[in-house]
């Protein structure tokens, strides 16, 4: 997983926590866009190629839970992580039944930051690559279809007395060493 080519949308309407993020994500290897609520996010999203999201809960005219709301249905397969120092209002299970993958309370240090975010970015990546690759098996179980019959095989007993020779071959060795 290479940093260099995921591009990551920051969300806050704290211009220093967007600042913070920004800067700590570029030092990490990251593209960042950044944006002032939820409104400006989907805004965003429309112009550019944004893999991930990181998003505080209160913000004005949309606030992060609706905007992951609104991600997870215009944006399937982009991971959201939520932030908030305000753990009393939502949950980690409000937000992530709404669709986000990651949860972090504010204060955060920038090593859980960094994990859970690699680990966002890893997991999408994963299904993203476990998806495409029905495609190739189905391919795999067309062309397997296509193959002929070996035209001889040796029976279940030829196998077994082959398999009885290997096994005393095997014994015989470990016994003279």
């Amino acid at each position: 997983m290479e940093p260099s080519k995921y591009t990551i949308l920051v969300v806050d309407d704290e211009e220093l926590i967007r600042r913070f993020i920004v800067t700590f994500l570029s030092q990490l290897g990251y593209s960042s866009v950044t944006a002032l609520d939820g409104a400006d996010a989907l805004d965003k999203m429309k112009g550019h190629k944004i893999d991930a999201v990181i998003t505080d809960i209160k913000m004005p005219k949309m606030d992060g839970i609706i905007l992951t709301k609104e991600i997870s249905a215009r944006y399937p397969g982009v991971p959201v992580m939520v932030m908030t120092a305000f753990d009393e209002e939502y949950s980690a299970g409000t937000a992530i039944s709404l669709g986000a993958r990651e949860f972090i309370k504010k204060p955060f240090s920038p090593d859980e930051l960094a994990i859970r975010l690699n680990k966002m970015i890893g997991d999408s990546e994963t299904v993203r690559r476990i998806g495409s690759g029905k495609e190739g098996d189905k391919k795999t179980q067309e062309s397997t279809n296509k193959l002929e019959a070996p035209r001889s095989m040796k029976r279940e007993k030829d196998l077994d007395e082959d398999t009885q020779d290997l096994a005393g071959d095997l014994a015989k060795t470990l016994k003279e060493n």
